[in-house]
């Protein structure tokens, strides 16, 4: 049984096609630190080692995500993006979130998650999948003559490279939309 429903998976989909809309994003790749900005959350570098690749802190409302400028681009977007659904899907939910008196910080790391805690990392993947590589984008790049004679390999690598995103990502989200069956 899949850990999120195609309902929940839907409800992701359309909240982050709403940003894009509403940003007048219209082709990749991306700007997620742009949409970020504009909805009120700064998104800055921030040194954490190599095991956390971002943080959300909240304030009062007021977000901001730190992302480790140490790891890839691709892998910071991700970050950006993943930190990006945590606000938008769980900033109400301080339940899921570490409260240190003036802030609340979501740490990502090794530990052990609880259930709530891992459908919460589910949502934040989908919805920073479908923010940087969505939908509609993916098939309106599939039929573009350019990428109409290429190998499916070739085809992942062409559309990692236009949506600025790493194979793995590309990879998982064409799964994940069943765009090779």
């Amino acid at each position: 049984m899949p850990l999120l429903s195609t309902a929940i998976y839907k409800k992701i989909e359309t909240q982050a096609n709403k940003l894009l809309k509403d940003h007048k994003v219209d082709s990749p790749p991306v700007s997620v630190e742009r949409i970020a900005k504009s909805i009120g959350v700064d998104v800055i570098p921030y040194e954490m080692g190599n095991e956390i690749s971002g943080i959300l802190v909240l304030n009062e409302g007021k977000g901001t995500i730190g992302y480790n400028p140490s790891q890839s681009k691709t892998r910071q977007r991700f970050t950006i993006s993943h930190e990006l659904g945590h606000f938008v899907l769980h900033a109400h939910s301080q339940k899921e979130l570490f409260v240190d008196k003036d802030f609340i910080v979501k740490f990502r790391s090794k530990k052990t998650y609880s259930r709530a805690e891992i459908i919460h990392e589910s949502e934040a993947n989908a919805f920073a999948a479908a923010l940087l590589m969505p939908k509609e984008f993916i098939m309106k790049e599939l039929y573009k003559k350019k990428n109409q004679d290429l190998t499916e390999t070739e085809l992942i690598e062409e559309l990692a490279r236009a949506f600025d995103v790493s194979i793995p990502a590309m990879t998982y989200r064409l799964s994940d939309l069943n765009v090779f069956v």
